[in-house]
């Protein structure tokens, strides 16, 4: 009986925790004029190309729009001037000291969590007739003033065509959500 109650009490717990409403926390943006786009990283050194791909695609992206943008390659240069490699900004106070040094008021870095492409069944299941690539990037924008996160989470596409295409399209996604965040006024 006293393992019932305790059953029924932490489902009542749970139900009133899980109804309360979750409050989004928003970050004011609006002082954001300059964004660094940092090398992707990945630790994996096969997957280097795609890295360097999807950042220099993302800075292109990005581009003519509201923030004014320090593309991939001049972070990159200012990585190699302090020894730092993409891998590196996993460390926020890294990535607010390349920040500041590239004149960055946000750092947007990303670490790549899956490179993979393979072969795709047909309808019947007996012969491969095309080409699956997928690629999620873990996304991090960085305020270099405050140390806070404007956003973090996975940016993930699976494309019916080669890894290069998927990275792509994680850049479009990736740039369709910078540009939420600073919208064209």
């Amino acid at each position: 009986m006293r393992d019932q109650v305790a059953v029924i009490l932490c489902a009542a717990l749970l139900t009133v925790f899980t109804a309360l409403p979750t409050v989004a926390q928003t970050r004011d943006v609006s002082g954001v004029r300059v964004l660094a786009i940092a090398p992707f990283s990945d630790e994996n050194p096969l997957n280097w190309r795609i890295a360097i791909f999807g950042a220099t695609r993302l800075s292109e992206l990005l581009k003519g729009g509201r923030l004014q943008i320090v593309d991939a390659g001049r972070v990159a240069a200012e990585l190699r001037r302090q020894s730092l490699a993409p891998t590196d900004l996993i460390s926020p106070s890294k990535t607010i000291a390349v920040g500041i040094a590239v004149g960055a008021d946000a750092v947007l870095t990303g670490r790549i969590l899956e490179v993979l492409q393979e072969p795709a069944a047909g309808l019947s299941g007996d012969e491969i007739t095309s080409i699956e690539g997928r690629v999620t990037v873990d996304i991090r924008i960085l305020d270099v003033k405050t140390r806070l996160k404007f956003f973090e989470g996975e940016v993930y596409c699976s494309v019916p065509a080669l890894v290069p295409v998927a990275m792509e399209c994680v850049a479009r996604r990736t740039a369709a959500r910078v540009n939420a965040l600073w919208p064209r006024n």
